[in-house]
């Protein structure tokens, strides 16, 4: 009987872990690489734009150097159908090498299909920044 048992638990083992994984894997959303833009020096501006099909979230992630404020705007045009919306907005956030700023884009209406969000950034003063755009699906 207590063979039996051991038994029935060691062959339950491989089964509950596949379940596992499974559940683990259906869960797990697909980061994409949207686009990203580098550039210094004096009154420069760094623009990112790019699709995405399916996106559950966008992201900007924005930093300088050296560190300083950063004014983003961004837009985002989806699609889906017959289905399309836009918005757009700013922020202004303070970003260095030691503290790179995320933020997420509001996702518009007709998310559910292609996405082309867009990022432009500009520092308050002069040196080099960078801008990484990225979403989830």
């Amino acid at each position: 009987m207590r063979k039996t048992r051991i038994a029935l638990a060691a062959a339950a083992v491989p089964l509950l872990a596949a379940a596992t994984i499974t559940a683990a894997n259906a869960t797990a959303a697909h980061t994409v690489s949207i686009g990203n833009c580098t550039t210094e020096g004096d009154y420069v501006s760094c623009s990112v734009q790019g699709d995405i099909t399916h996106p559950s979230s966008i992201t900007v992630q924005v930093w300088a150097v050296p560190r300083q404020q950063l004014s983003v705007s961004w837009g985002d045009l989806c699609v889906s159908g017959s289905t399309a919306g836009d918005r757009d907005g700013s922020f202004t956030v303070t970003g260095g090498t030691s503290h790179k700023a995320t933020r997420g884009i509001p996702l518009a209406a007709g998310h559910r299909g292609t996405c082309t969000p867009d990022v432009d950034v500009n520092p308050a003063g002069t040196g080099r920044i960078y801008v990484v755009l990225a979403g989830k699906n």
